[in-house]
């Protein structure tokens, strides 16, 4: 909102000058002023890419509900949104020229983040089409409380101001100057490890490798390799969380820092896997609700197969069932 008013009166400041003649005006080419954003809801992909070359630290995306971000993939053109936001993840250069050269739009290092909110129910929506398989779902992190019953209302106050406090602190965050090069491209700030925090984030890294090539799911398989990515921002993410709290300085990555970011990834893989329990028992059929309703808590291939055939699931259907829900709905103990 102080952004928006700022942008207001500079646009007022900004016509007015350019009703004044040339030598009344305090400059004489008065340049039009860009409005600084933190937030867009909806928006074209050429839209959002104007919005980020005038914002060049980077802009989120706030959805209320998520499922309208997706479902609106390629409404605007027939191009492929996904593609788009999957090249966004890596950070891949990005431009827009669909309006003309005039308009063309270019950045070196583009950072968009998503937010939303979405039921269980349409989670399976979400995991639909090609989204499954050219690993757009894996690239999304999901929190889930452990208990999301509603909760009475509560008339304790906090000891001290919350609004203000967190204020101060994205205030840090966001009034950091940033370099630009000669073409106006912004210049990354690097921060290194410390010995020992490399080691640490090696040493998960070798367990994260390991864990991935165990995994029988596929589903899982590929949301796992993607925390290789994903570890490496949350400790960039962590110890600048901890300056920004006057915990730390921002000269290098710390070992505290590297280890509340493992701890992150162990929360989001286990709430990637609830997920993905929730899309799969949501795309059962009849007849797999049917066999897995009769199948005891533990049981040998071997019965598994004769419980199947007594529910009509032939031996191949079944073992191809029970090796896509592996890591979800069955755990496998031991060979047979």
């Amino acid at each position: 909102g102080k952004a928006t008013r700022a942008y207001v009166k500079a646009c007022e400041e900004y016509e007015r000058q350019r009703e004044l003649p040339m030598k009344e005006r305090t400059d004489p080419h008065p340049v039009a002023p860009v409005c600084k954003r933190f937030l867009i809801s909806d928006a074209t992909p050429e839209a959002m890419l104007l919005i980020h070359s005038q914002n060049l630290r980077g802009i989120l995306m706030w959805n209320d509900e998520l499922a309208g971000w997706f479902k609106n993939f390629n409404r605007y053109n027939k191009g492929s949104d996904e593609e788009y936001w999957l090249k966004l993840f890596n950070a891949n250069p990005s431009f827009s020229d669909r309006k003309g050269v005039k308009n063309s739009v270019y950045i070196s290092r583009p950072f968009i983040s998503v937010v939303g909110t979405i039921q269980n129910g349409i989670l399976n929506e979400l995991a639909q089409g090609s989204r499954t398989s050219n690993g757009f779902i894996d690239r999304l992190l999901f929190v889930m409380p452990g208990n999301q019953d509603k909760q009475p209302w509560s008339d304790r106050e906090p000891s001290f101001d919350i609004e203000a406090a967190w204020a101060d602190i994205i205030g840090r965050l966001v009034a950091m100057p940033y370099e630009t090069d000669d073409d106006g491209n912004i210049v990354a700030g690097i921060l290194p490890f410390t010995p020992e925090a490399k080691s640490r984030l090696y040493e998960w890294q070798r367990q994260n490798t390991e864990e991935c090539n165990r995994e029988e799911c596929d589903a899982l398989k590929g949301v796992y390799n993607k925390f290789d990515f994903h570890a490496i921002r949350f400790c960039l993410i962590m110890q600048m969380a901890r300056w920004a709290c006057g915990e730390a300085d921002k000269s290098e990555i710390e070992l505290v820092s590297v280890e509340n970011a493992i701890s992150l990834v162990d929360y989001f893989k286990t709430t990637a896997t609830r997920v993905q329990g929730i899309i799969r028992e949501l795309s059962l059929s009849e007849l797999q609700r049917a066999v897995m309703s009769a199948l005891p808590d533990e049981f040998t291939t071997e019965q598994g197969v004769e419980i199947a055939a007594d529910n009509s699931m032939p031996e191949r259907t079944f073992k191809d069932f029970i090796r896509r829900f592996t890591g979800i709905h069955f755990q496998k103990i031991r060979h047979g």
